[in-house]
């Protein structure tokens, strides 16, 4: 009997010691992807209302992209301080409602996948990158630009349009060009 229960706690033992065994630091571009769709479908087109509104935000393109694979993570700290950038926005900002209440669930799954993409790939923050000051640099300059244009704006339905569409821009760049990230797949 005694041999029977020691069996069982090595055995125990040795699931629980490979179970816990730590993940790899992975974006996921399957949540990218639907974090993409789900914004894209809260709002459809950038209303034709909000044209005269529209402004140009300079796209931080050097950012995301590399020229090599000794590159690829400062990328990927990029992709993740983008998700922790727009994160951020929304935390500021969170009484925005939208026009209708599709729009409205859309826009708060989109924060919650943004929420947990940011917890899933928390580890890439603590990576090493020697070209990272500069991407973060860029991104920073964005994304204070965005808010500078929420604010400018009054927070007004065309402004968040113009935040919509800058995420819409910046989260298909990240999907299309960086062949190189380690993409959970």
């Amino acid at each position: 009997m005694d041999l029977h229960r020691v069996a069982l706690l090595c055995t125990f033992f040795c699931f629980a010691q490979v179970w816990s065994r730590p993940t790899n630091c992975i974006l996921r571009e399957d949540l990218l992807k639907r974090s993409y769709t789900v914004i894209e479908t809260a709002g459809g087109l950038f209303p034709v209302q909000c044209l005269d509104e529209n402004v140009v935000i300079p796209f931080p393109q050097n950012a995301f992209e590399s020229d090599n694979t000794d590159q690829v993570t400062g990328v990927e700290k990029s992709v993740y301080q983008t998700l922790e950038n727009i994160n951020a926005l929304f935390e500021k900002f969170e009484d925005y409602t939208g026009p209708d209440q599709r729009f409205t669930e859309n826009w708060n799954e989109f924060r919650g996948l943004v929420y947990r993409q940011i917890k899933e790939s928390k580890c890439i923050k603590s990576e090493a990158a020697q070209d990272f000051p500069s991407r973060e640099a860029s991104l920073k300059v964005y994304f204070e630009t965005i808010t500078s244009t929420l604010k400018e704006k009054d927070f007004s339905y065309c402004a968040w349009e113009i935040v919509r569409k800058e995420i819409l821009h910046t989260l298909k760049f990240i999907l299309d060009v960086n062949s190189n990230v380690k993409f959970l797949r």
